[in-house]
């Protein structure tokens, strides 16, 4: 192991910030297609029966989103917003819009991980959801599917999907930032003064792959978007906006 400097910041420190940059990054990313869609103004709610004809409401390269996994992801949706929200029109299309947004991006990186053969195994998927069962003791684990109105298979495909971008990320972005010696000489320089704070019998060592592996995430955060338009280019979405036109609701009336 290549020892870069005793600063309290171990590989496990990294593992975290790795968790935390993916999912704050993926959640920024999904406002970026909202602000492309107007909201359609139509009479009535969702006609079930075009809901349940076969078809995507939502594609994006190979990959589509089906009306019955929107209605099932709209529902999810529902499940945290104020029970009387479907009584303002307006907040209610607004949120619809939300989760197109959403599944839009999601569709893109999914597309793009397909393109690029990216997918996750199943014994890494089984060795996933064990992990993160380990947060939920007894029967924690179920009571917080419940509360979120979310089924154990609808939650385990979406573990696998965010794998999958995770994946995707590590591979076509942050592991395409160069990192030079200066940037690793300015890195130690923030943290310099942390570790003069500390106990070096206790700090923990970073090697220089954990160091190189957080200043690519770092670097990957501020071309993040940049790179997400790239990927929007080359998956353009299709959204059925006839479709999507039964989703919402008629404002004129309110």
């Amino acid at each position: 192991m290549n020892s870069i400097a005793h600063i309290g910041w171990g590989v496990k420190d990294v593992n975290e910030y790795l968790r935390e940059f993916l999912i704050l990054t993926f959640i920024k990313s999904l406002l970026a297609f909202a602000a492309g869609l107007a909201i359609v103004t139509v009479s009535g709610c969702t006609d079930q029966k075009k809901v349940e004809q076969k078809g995507n409401i939502i594609k994006a390269g190979s990959v589509g989103i089906s009306r019955e996994d929107f209605v099932r992801e709209l529902e999810i949706k529902l499940a945290n917003y104020p029970f009387d929200i479907k009584d303002k029109p307006r907040e209610y299309n607004a949120m619809v819009l939300d989760l197109v947004s959403d599944l839009s991006d999601e569709a893109v990186l999914l597309a793009a991980a397909a393109a690029k053969g990216i997918d996750v195994s199943a014994e890494e998927l089984e060795s996933a959801v064990v992990d993160f069962k380990k947060d939920y003791p007894e029967n924690s684990f179920d009571r917080m599917l419940l509360e979120r109105a979310i089924s154990y298979p609808v939650w385990k495909k979406r573990l696998k999907k965010d794998m999958v971008i995770q994946k995707l990320i590590m591979q076509d972005l942050v592991a395409s930032q160069e990192i030079h010696a200066e940037d690793m000489i300015a890195f130690y320089d923030r943290f310099a003064e942390q570790a003069k704070d500390q106990d070096n019998d206790n700090a923990q060592v970073m090697d220089e792959n954990a160091l190189v592996l957080k200043l690519r995430m770092e670097k990957s955060q501020d071309v993040f978007g940049e790179w997400l338009q790239g990927l929007q280019t080359s998956y353009s979405v299709e959204i059925d906006k006839p479709v999507l036109s039964t989703f919402l609701m008629n404002t004129k009336e309110h």
